[in-house]
């Protein structure tokens, strides 16, 4: 990975996240807490799996070790959650985008297999966007249409200045 693609994927990912969290906003609390059987229950439960996973990786990078996973309760209401993701996105952004070269190709050891850092970088961003397909779909299992989250409709709207 390039300081240019991890600059794009950043931005991606962000600009992903963000639009999916305005998405969940507009459910009622009973649609976003409604268990419908997914990976993480309800689609609030995988936007917080979602965020852990962000914030877990950015931990290892920068602590060699994960958090654990929230409690339940941690996120009381759906404010609470988005104001501990923009908490988040500006912490990791900020730590992703202070990255050089030599640090992206800088290897890392996890479970005994070396990687470099680019390449878990690239993991969390592939792990982000999986949940975010999940959200996707429940989304659509809930009667809203989702709005994208391709990749491509966000460098469209990057080069036109309006991502």
């Amino acid at each position: 990975m390039t300081v240019e693609q991890l600059r794009s994927l950043s931005a991606y990912n962000r600009w992903a996240n963000t639009r999916l969290l305005h998405a969940a906003a507009a459910l009622s609390v009973e649609e976003r807490e409604r268990d419908l059987r997914a990976s993480f229950g309800s689609l609030q439960g995988t936007l917080i799996h979602i965020l852990w996973g962000e914030r877990g990786w950015l931990h290892f990078w920068q602590a060699g070790d994960f958090v654990p996973m929230p409690p339940p309760g941690e996120y009381p209401d759906f404010a609470s959650l988005r104001i501990a993701w923009a908490r988040h996105e500006d912490a990791y952004a900020a730590h992703l985008l202070g990255l050089t070269q030599t640090e992206l190709d800088a290897p890392r050891v996890l479970d005994a297999d070396r990687y470099t850092l680019g390449e878990l970088v690239q993991h969390a961003f592939n792990h982000s966007t999986f949940h975010r397909g999940q959200v996707t779909l429940l989304l659509r299992q809930l009667g809203h249409q989702p709005p994208s989250s391709d990749y491509h409709d966000f460098l469209a709207e990057w080069r036109a200045g309006t991502a």
